[in-house]
């Protein structure tokens, strides 16, 4: 877990109990455990091939953070960082600025379930607007929740998002579609770290 800084191959900060970094290979494994559960993928709604089911999903969620070969992101249109519990030495989320239903920049993410009901959503999402306004260099960033995950808005609330107009439905990777709560966050000074850029989402 040496890589603290932000540099050309990845992204790096720490944040609470939390280093969020872009993942090793393995790391990335560990992170899409983290969301593999049927509790989050009411929310999520991913492709079943996404979905890492038992016995892999608790082997994945034992990997050590550190491991593993250099990653690179499977979506062109995505940055990832994984979010790694310092005080307990494992993976226990994923947060990524990705290009939205619009086309704009939002900002998402989930945790691990025994990281969930503690109120760490608001450092997973703080983390989210960190990497959007301050790595990225991005003014405005959105996110959105399914109307009825309360948790997930007041997360995304307590980490200083507002309530914003927006799309009444957007549609999940599976393909549901889902009403939805909008939420916005701006800065008006971003900056843009020694990490990769995401160019795609300067606009």
């Amino acid at each position: 877990m040496a890589k603290r800084t932000c540099d050309r191959r990845g992204h790096a900060f720490a944040l609470g109990r939390f280093l969020f970094r872009t993942p090793t290979a393995w790391e990335y494994a560990a992170a899409v455990a983290c969301g593999s559960d049927p509790a989050a993928q009411r929310w999520l709604g991913w492709l079943p091939d996404s979905v890492v089911t038992e016995p892999m999903r608790s082997e994945a969620l034992r990997i050590l953070p550190g491991t593993g070969p250099a990653w690179s992101t499977p979506d062109p249109h995505s940055v990832d960082v994984v979010a790694i519990d310092l005080l307990e030495g494992r993976c226990a989320g994923l947060v990524s600025v990705h290009s939205g239903e619009d086309g704009g920049p939002e900002t998402g993410g989930y945790l691990a379930p025994a990281y969930r009901g503690r109120g760490l959503g608001r450092d997973l999402f703080a983390a989210g607007l960190l990497l959007a306004h301050s790595h990225l260099g991005l003014p405005r960033v959105r996110a959105g929740a399914e109307v009825g995950n309360v948790a997930s808005g007041r997360s995304l609330e307590a980490a200083g998002l507002r309530r914003a107009p927006g799309p009444p439905h957007y549609t999940l990777p599976n393909g549901r579609l889902s009403e939805a709560w909008w939420y916005q966050h701006d800065v008006p000074r971003p900056h843009r770290c020694p990490g990769p850029p995401a160019e795609w989402l300067a606009f």
